[in-house]
């Protein structure tokens, strides 16, 4: 199948399943009524859907996250890594997101880093 042929087709198909939302009507009343093999519809819906998420997923990177529970002492002292402090300290690197806090040292990777606040957003 061309490539012309097809994104015509899917953009046939995507219109029908836009007429069908705004509609109000469930999918079979609208498919009897349109004229639209409900089978057809779904196939299609189906085939849509795993494409955007093919695209969505291909645009996103994986960011391996070691997650280690804090000793007793760093629990206890307060670290210099502290989140929120007035000052950024050369010792360490702290994210936080919501109740997240991610600690990292200071040398930690540029490119890792980028990666990972992209990955919390």
């Amino acid at each position: 199948m061309s490539n012309q042929y097809w994104e015509l087709k899917k953009q046939h198909y995507l219109n029908l399943l836009r007429e069908c939302a705004r509609s109000g009507k469930n999918k079979r009343e609208w498919c009897a009524q349109a004229g639209v093999k409900y089978s057809t519809l779904m196939r299609w819906q189906g085939l849509l859907r795993d494409e955007l998420a093919g695209e969505i997923l291909s645009s996103q990177e994986i960011v391996p996250v070691q997650i280690q529970k804090p000793s007793e002492e760093a629990l206890v002292s307060k670290s210099t890594l502290a989140c929120g402090a007035d000052e950024p300290t050369a010792s360490g690197i702290c994210i936080e997101k919501g109740e997240i806090r991610i600690y990292l040292p200071a040398d930690v990777p540029m490119e890792y880093l980028v990666k990972l606040v992209k990955g919390l957003a």
